[in-house]
């Protein structure tokens, strides 16, 4: 099994009888490559409610899965999160008109690897699904947000430094807001690091310099956000 997934396939809030179902995906290395395999489990009790045993079944997603991928790298949505992915951000920056300056705001999420480690990975993806939502609702509807990463987001708008430092601010704050994951609790938080330019530039560019921006403010201590100026 691959050493990321051993949380993921983790049968312990089985065995403890915390949970009745559930459902693990994780990679198997085979003599015939790397296969992604779905296993629904089940815990059965006894008369007192106690736990006794487990059962359950194993499918072979790896065709089902290879497809996703090839859907997905065509597409311009990240499947999980509704946001733009990197192929479709590119292709909205290049539409996006602007009057008064284009900010980018890189944001990385602290103590997502913890949740996936201790919760498991689906509990990791509704962490970052919420997170979609509240990056949307810290920006206007004019404005691009993407997933380009595993806890990786982009947010590009049209308008002036301090519209763009205000949103960083509340990307920050918004992320400080506990999330509950089926009756547990994920605490994750947001470093943000943001470019502005007075005008529109190539995105790469500007990409690069607010993820430079994004490593200063993560070695400055986590939960902050920092702008930086370019022309």
């Amino acid at each position: 099994m691959h050493p990321e997934d051993f949380a993921a396939a983790d049968l312990s809030p089985l065995l403890s009888g915390d949970v009745d179902q559930s459902v693990a995906e994780y990679r198997l290395y085979t003599v015939f490559g790397e296969n992604w395999m779905r296993c629904d489990r089940r815990l059965l009790r006894d008369s007192d409610g106690r736990p006794r045993r487990i059962v359950g079944v194993a499918i072979d997603f790896t065709d089902e899965h290879r497809r996703l991928e090839v859907s997905e790298r065509n597409s311009e949505i990240d499947s999980l999160t509704g946001l733009l992915n990197r192929r479709g951000l590119a292709n909205q920056y290049e539409r996006l008109a602007t009057s008064s300056g284009i900010g980018v705001l890189a944001v990385y999420l602290d103590g997502f690897k913890q949740v996936n480690d201790s919760l498991g990975h689906p509990a990791g993806d509704a962490v970052l699904q919420e997170t979609a939502r509240r990056l949307r609702l810290c920006i206007r509807r004019t404005d691009l947000a993407a997933r380009t990463g595993g806890d990786e987001f982009l947010l590009v708008f049209d308008g002036d430094r301090q519209a763009v430092e205000d949103a960083a601010e509340r990307v920050v704050l918004a992320m400080r807001q506990v999330i509950d994951v089926e009756g547990s609790r994920a605490e994750v938080r947001a470093t943000v690091g943001g470019i502005w330019s007075n005008a529109k530039v190539d995105l790469t560019r500007l990409v690069s310099q607010a993820d430079a921006v994004l490593y200063s403010a993560k070695a400055g201590g986590k939960d902050r956000w920092a702008i930086e100026i370019t022309t």
